[in-house]
């Protein structure tokens, strides 16, 4: 492949995210099937080498990772956590706690999954895509609160569903070392706690002090990796610690204010996370979404799908469903039963999976972990099916559904 053709394929995917983008805000269908149908087509015609591309993909799915727990933590806000946590919290765990389960269960009773790779299955599909989430519940009339609740929730279980898939894998890699799992878990915590706050206070400092340094973004950047490097030096979770660095850099200012009421009007309030940084962040999150659906794409072999793979990701899908039913039957929001009925059907309906499933299916072959090709096939089925639900579940909610917005209580 000559090095023009190289350049022209970079920038017919970068095109085709563009495009992607904004097909999603004209017509709420998520671009992630139109970048997959690409990897798949471009596997097709140019023959890559499969072994090739399963060789890459742990290192491109690590990256990904980072960058999407930078992301949420980033957009995570702890005013809005504030406002709706109990509800937030309780649909959190609810959702997540279920649906985890009953897919563990599912794959070990029902499909013959050893116990770790059903595991690593039910966290990645066990997450809503938090990048699909909240850009459409802000283009959707619905409560306010209702608003928040899914904002958060797609938020934090992106950052969860990574910490247990993380340290399943750290368990399996140690197994052998005779590790007892709770002090794994609680070392995996612990480093991750200190170092990712301390390194987003101290950058947070510096950051107000040379704000209008050019290349900041590039050098927040940097921290990042170094908070990554740091904890996985110290066997903690890279990832948490890149969350926690991300999530305190991000709200600095207003934790030092609701902790140290002093500090409003100093220098230390100043605006760390300028837009140019949260600019920035939000292009490179875009070109690593839009390159890595398609790479797996690349993966997907769609000749490989046979009716063990439809019949497993039929009935995963029908289990997140029930999950995702019971969970919000017990979030009360409004004073009636028809307004509670309502925001009970708003928020069951978003409950697309996207990057961080994607990711995390892949993550296993970084360790080691032998995972069948059937894997990936699921997860990207349960992708599909879950983005076909909601373009169809917002083109409902649009139709009048939902009422015209109502004030925040």
């Amino acid at each position: 492949m000559t090095v023009p053709t190289v350049f022209f394929l970079i920038a017919m995917i970068i095109g085709l995210g563009f495009l992607g983008a904004w097909l999603f805000r004209v017509t709420r269908v998520p671009e992630v099937m139109l970048l997959i149908g690409a990897g798949v087509v471009l596997r097709e015609v140019l023959k890559f080498d499969t072994d090739l591309v399963f060789s890459i993909a742990p290192y491109f799915g690590a990256f990904a990772l980072l960058v999407i727990m930078f992301e949420g933590g980033l957009h995570l806000d702890f005013q809005h956590l504030v406002t709706q946590w109990r509800n937030s919290l309780a649909m959190l765990f609810l959702v997540f706690v279920l649906s985890f389960s009953l897919i563990t269960a599912l794959c070990i009773y029902m499909f013959e999954y050893p116990w770790l790779n059903a595991a690593l299955l039910a966290s990645a599909l066990a997450c809503t895509s938090a990048a699909i989430v909240v850009p459409l519940v802000r283009q959707v009339r619905m409560n306010k609160s209702v608003q928040t609740i899914l904002e958060l929730e797609s938020s934090l279980s992106d950052a969860i569903a990574v910490l247990i898939t993380v340290t399943l894998l750290n368990i399996f890699a140690k197994g052998s070392e005779g590790s007892n799992p709770g002090l794994l878990i609680l070392a995996s915590l612990t480093g991750a706690l200190w170092i990712g706050p301390l390194a987003a206070f101290s950058w947070g400092w510096l950051m107000s002090k040379i704000a209008d340094q050019p290349l900041i973004y590039l050098a927040t950047f940097a921290v990042m990796l170094i908070v990554y490097a740091s904890c996985e030096a110290v066997h903690s979770s890279g990832v948490f610690g890149v969350f926690l660095f991300a999530l305190i850099l991000s709200n600095g200012p207003r934790l030092l204010h609701r902790f140290w009421p002093g500090t409003n009007g100093r220098e230390e309030l100043r605006e760390w996370m300028g837009s140019s940084v949260r600019g920035f962040h939000a292009e490179l999150t875009f070109l690593v979404r839009t390159f890595f659906f398609v790479f797996l794409g690349m993966l997907f072999d769609y000749r490989a799908i046979n009716t063990n793979n439809l019949i497993e990701a039929a009935v995963i899908y029908a289990a997140l469903v029930v999950a995702r039913w019971v969970a919000v039957s017990w979030i009360r929001i409004g004073d009636d039963k028809a307004e509670r009925a309502r925001t009970t059907r708003a928020l069951f309906l978003f409950m697309p999976r996207g990057l961080a499933s994607a990711v995390l299916a892949t993550i296993p072959l970084q360790y080691g972990v032998d995972v069948s090709a059937d894997f990936i096939t699921v997860t990207i089925c349960i992708v599909f099916l879950t983005n076909l639900a909601i373009t169809l579940g917002v083109r409902w909610v649009e139709k009048g559904t939902l009422p015209s917005p109502l004030p925040e209580r």
